[in-house]
């Protein structure tokens, strides 16, 4: 099981750039297929918040419907102690805090691979980027 980061949506609701948008699609295209995920809240409210700076509102119905759709992807709460432990892994890993909320979710599902091309997972060595 892989966590899906929020660039692989973002990617497909922009339909760009060319190379990320066909590698987005397609992990997409995996977990509709029945490839099972994971994704947090916090990574969906990064999507709104997204969907919300660039004026694409009307885009948030469409976006949560499909989210939903995705049986075999899990969609996981964020608590208030992950949010406290998330600081660590922030300083630890100089992530930003959606980033670290990440890690936390991955660790309570035993999860080591992410879907995304955010470099920044790099620094976190039992993390594997997944962007294929």
């Amino acid at each position: 099981m892989r966590f899906v980061d929020s660039n692989v949506f973002i990617y497909v609701l922009v339909k760009s750039p060319k190379d990320d948008y066909v590698i987005a699609k397609r992990i997409l295209q995996r977990i509709e297929e029945g490839e099972e995920a994971v994704t947090n809240m916090a990574v969906i409210q990064e999507i709104v918040n997204w969907l919300e700076y660039n004026n694409r509102r009307r885009e948030i119905e469409k976006l949560l419907t499909a989210i939903n759709s995705y049986i075999a992807m899990k969609k996981a709460g964020v608590s208030w102690s992950d949010m406290i432990a998330a600081i660590d892994d922030m300083n630890k890993y100089g992530l930003d805090f959606v980033d670290a909320l990440t890690l936390q979710t991955m660790k309570r599902n035993n999860i080591n691979e992410i879907y995304t091309n955010d470099r920044d997972f790099d620094r976190v060595k039992w993390v594997r980027r997944v962007w294929k």
